[in-house]
């Protein structure tokens, strides 16, 4: 199975080298790399030739530790003639109350970035987020799925479904998201988890031991002229 993403948002790097030696053997690929979060780093590589950068990637809410123990690293960039703005997100992890706040401040502050900074942008939400969108209590993601005419989680119908098709199968749980605007609602084609593991002749053992304890999760779009 091979695919060629135009764009790859990166949690959990702990080596530039080694995410310049990745870049470096995709022909025409380039990263980015933040500079918050350490060996639990955020990062994209990119299709050059399909995406141009409107500026150097930045971090938002640094400094903001509690909800951010990885400031999200935003992406903006021209593709296929549109401008569109890509959050990466790594949340704390764990189920104690405690952290579920924390997500909760999270996913309240990027509404919050998004209604101030982005209104009327192409803008996806993405990354490790480590709840589930299927909660019944305490669900950090309430302030997005609850307005419908702003947000989509594009992957729910995923956590809603099999658990063979879960981001997180060693739990398992499906805790890995993509939700979008408004503005993009139309031009979404497909979400899919990206079951990798399936292909290797050790499958999940092989997979988490050399690659992520996490499957990826694609989104597919549609942005063509209007």
């Amino acid at each position: 199975m091979a695919l060629q993403p135009d764009i790859i948002a990166l949690q959990e790097v702990s080596s530039e080298s080694s995410l310049q030696t990745l870049a470096d053997n995709l022909d025409d690929y380039e990263y980015a790399i933040a500079n918050g979060g350490g060996d639990w780093g955020l990062a994209y590589i990119y299709n050059s030739t399909e995406v141009a950068l409107f500026t150097d990637p930045y971090e938002i809410y640094t400094g903001y530790w509690s909800p951010f123990p990885r400031p999200p690293f935003v992406f903006e960039a021209n593709w296929n003639g549109k401008k569109i703005v890509i959050i990466n997100n790594h949340l704390k992890a764990y189920g104690d109350i405690e952290n579920i706040e924390r997500r909760i401040e999270a996913i309240e502050l990027l509404d919050e970035y998004i209604d101030e900074n982005l209104n009327d942008e192409r803008v996806v939400i993405l990354g490790d987020m480590n709840d589930e969108l299927t909660d019944d209590v305490n669900n950090v993601f309430d302030i997005m799925l609850n307005d419908q005419q702003s947000y989509f989680f594009t992957d729910l119908s995923i956590a809603q479904g099999s658990n063979l098709l879960w981001s997180y199968p060693s739990y398992p749980s499906h805790i890995d998201h993509i939700a979008i605007t408004n503005e993009l609602f139309s031009a979404h084609f497909e979400t899919k988890t990206v079951l990798y593991d399936t292909y290797l002749d050790g499958h999940w053992t092989e997979y988490v031991e050399n690659i992520s304890d996490h499957r990826p999760v694609a989104i597919s779009l549609v942005i063509g002229e209007e």
